[in-house]
């Protein structure tokens, strides 16, 4: 394994899919849906949401559809501090929400180790799959407190015996039973 690099622990909140690599996160703070093309508002409109970039969504409260998605920046308005990308939903008046925004990362990694943080100290579990990851649906099931058994207490996706595996570390999320859960994230170049 080469380059290993382990980010900050990501918080886990329950019902909410985090995912565990985003880079820089934006909070959003308004949305609008008109005729297919989703308009998100943020405080800051910082490098990364250009044309054709690709960002990923979450942590909406109002806008849930939004969730675990990576949306294609179609066009933005920098004076506005605002993007849009197209959607397949019904119209939308202008909503306020607190939700987050992160360009997706362009890095692609080799391995990626995930573990819970234990100086959480508690018995929670953090549930580890796609964007719809959920108590009743994930891929893996991580224990806090690793006495747990029968279920492992840390993940690799792409492992040590298949290096080069191209993982984008943004389609990964998490979620948890509880709010406070926190995983630690290891990214291999």
């Amino acid at each position: 394994m080469s380059n290993p690099q382990t980010i900050a622990a990501v918080s886990a909140t329950a019902g909410t899919p985090t995912p565990i690599f985003t880079g820089a996160v934006t909070a959003a703070i308004s949305f609008v849906i008109s005729n297919g093309l989703a308009t998100i508002t943020m405080g800051s409109l910082p490098a990364g949401y250009e044309l054709g970039k690709q960002v990923t969504l979450w942590g909406f409260t109002t806008g849930t559809y939004f969730n675990g998605e990576t949306v294609t920046v179609v066009s933005n308005n920098p004076a506005l501090k605002s993007f849009s990308f197209t959607i397949t939903h019904g119209n939308v008046g202008s909503t306020n929400d607190a939700g987050n925004t992160a360009p997706s990362p362009v890095q692609r990694f080799r391995a990626v180790r995930i573990e819970p943080d234990s100086g959480n100290g508690s018995s929670h579990v953090i549930y580890v799959g796609d964007k719809n990851v959920s108590s009743s649906r994930y891929t893996t099931v991580l224990y806090l407190n690793p006495a747990s058994p029968p279920i492992p207490t840390n993940i690799w996706f792409g492992g040590e015996g298949n290096l080069g595996q191209n993982i984008d570390a943004s389609r990964i999320f998490i979620d948890t039973d509880s709010t406070g859960s926190k995983a630690q994230v290891t990214l291999f170049y």
